[in-house]
């Protein structure tokens, strides 16, 4: 159930996620997104291995990018997009626009996914 929930609150947050059609496709991804994180992940961590020591387990952020990419190859109500930022100025501040390709917002999503499912789960087990 959080990886539904999880799935609705990103693509809420994000611009670069869009889910097509109403609950039901929601919750399908969602129970995609379940078996994908419980049987494939802990055999790309097991793959991963030997390039996770060299990094030192930087690497294993790519894991969960693969993950979601997966994710948007078996359900086509799943889009991963690329996205411009407009760019913010306020005050003097000013965040110059960023564009994000298609890699990087697969990046950008999955570790916002990633964080949310981390949130949930830490919540839940209080």
């Amino acid at each position: 159930m959080f990886s539904v929930f999880s799935l609705w609150i990103t693509s809420e947050l994000l611009p670069t996620l869009t889910i097509s059609g109403g609950i039901q496709n929601i919750l399908s991804t969602g129970i995609a997104l379940s078996f994908l994180m419980l049987f494939v992940r802990p055999l790309l961590k097991i793959l991963f291995i030997p390039i996770n020591v060299l990094t030192l387990g930087f690497f294993s952020w790519s894991i969960n990018v693969i993950v979601v990419y997966i994710l948007t190859l078996l359900v086509p109500a799943i889009q991963v997009h690329a996205w411009m930022f407009p760019g913010i100025s306020w005050g003097g501040f000013v965040i110059p626009p960023i564009h994000l390709s298609y890699f990087a917002s697969l990046i950008f999503t999955s570790l916002v996914l990633s964080s949310v499912l981390n949130v949930l789960y830490s919540i839940s087990e209080d």
